[in-house]
């Protein structure tokens, strides 16, 4: 009888831990398909092949494609500055933020230092997406932003939010000013050298902006408009919210040891820094010497990366667009820069709205040097 009894009570517990867990698993379930969450590959670093077993043995090498920029248009020599700039935000007005004051400090890297600001799910679905986006708020004049250039963040992480975010935005703002200019050069030159017939730069431009299929056979007018698709600027506010998200407000190990703001990929342990837990084995975190490079390889990918094609086709499409609203289009088309999906890309339109960054799309340096 005593056994009988046991028994009873071990199937009782069991049943009981069953119904536990089929209960969780159905919450789960719950949350992916009510907020339409998705699984998306792994995004691509900048002039790094996709990490599949497909043939790319026709893409351009990453010594060759630096070549051709060095031909075509090398990068901009920057006068580098010894300290952070002196950026006074006090004038900029901001939208109440959640992350502040609350139970959730939006600020704070992962607890493993690796990587970005976590929001919680209730909190990230709050923002919306497409049309469900805040509407965004039109600064009352463009303003000038003096061409201060650090290589290297400072340390943020001891920082208060308010001063830390300041600086981060001083710091990385003139380098995303900076590379959408020499972006808008690029364009310009393509343009000159389409007027002029130059067949062969062109083939070059197309090379390097990875247009595929490219033979002497292809027609450059057709060549002409792809380039137009792909040289092209990225909105300040939609660039300034990547890369707080993916660098942690600058306080991720990432961009404190390897100035990677925008958290690409790259497929060789010796290009980057090994994530703590990476989702694979192969992936680093890619490095770069200074912080502009990391701006200007960022926009790279987005312009060249064959994930990012429906973002590029709405930009253009948008290109008329006032850039507050036409960086709130381009959100949605960015599900696969990060394996969150639609968490990411709502994350995105939080950052946007509480931070009120809609403000530095108007932004426009004092002077190029």
């Amino acid at each position: 009888m005593a056994d009988l009894n046991s028994e009873q009570k071990r199937w009782s517990v069991n049943s009981w831990l069953l119904g536990v867990l089929l209960i969780l698993i159905i919450g789960q379930l719950a949350l992916i398909f009510g907020a339409g969450l998705s699984y998306v590959p792994m995004k691509s670093g900048y002039y790094e092949p996709p990490a599949t077993d497909q043939d790319v043995t026709a893409s351009p090498s990453r010594e060759r494609l630096l070549w051709l920029e060095k031909q075509l248009a090398p990068p901009p020599l920057l006068v580098w500055s010894d300290a952070p700039p002196d950026f006074n935000l006090a004038s900029v007005e901001k939208a109440d933020d959640p992350g502040q004051g609350g139970q959730m400090n939006s600020d704070a890297p992962t607890a493993s230092g690796d990587d970005k600001e976590n929001l919680s799910l209730s909190e990230v679905t709050t923002a919306g997406t497409g049309s469900d986006f805040p509407q965004p708020t039109q600064p009352a004049n463009p303003f000038a932003v003096a061409p201060d250039y650090i290589k290297h963040l400072p340390d943020l992480r001891m920082m208060d939010v308010e001063e830390r975010k300041a600086l981060f935005i001083a710091s990385v703002l003139p380098l995303i000013l900076r590379a959408n200019e020499e972006l808008l050069m690029r364009r310009e030159t393509i343009k000159r050298d389409y007027a002029q017939g130059n067949e062969d730069r062109l083939r070059r431009w197309a090379e390097l902006y990875l247009i595929d299929e490219i033979n002497e056979n292809d027609d450059i007018d057709q060549l002409y408009a792809a380039l137009m698709v792909r040289v092209d600027t990225v909105p300040v506010s939609l660039a300034l919210a990547q890369a707080i998200v993916e660098s942690g407000w600058g306080t991720s190990r990432f961009a404190r040891q390897g100035n990677a703001l925008f958290g690409q990929w790259a497929w060789a342990e010796h290009k980057g820094i090994k994530p703590y837990e990476p989702s694979d084995d192969r992936a680093v975190v890619r490095s770069f010497p200074t912080l502009f490079d990391s701006v200007r390889a960022y926009m790279h990918n987005l312009n060249t990366h064959f994930a990012y094609e429906g973002w590029r086709k709405t930009r253009a499409q948008n290109r008329n667009m006032d850039q507050n609203a036409l960086a709130l289009r381009l959100i949605p088309e960015l599900e696969r820069y990060s394996e969150d999906g639609q968490i990411y890309i709502r994350k995105l339109g939080n950052i946007i709205r509480t931070n009120n960054l809609q403000y530095y799309n108007d932004a426009r340096l004092a002077q190029a040097n």
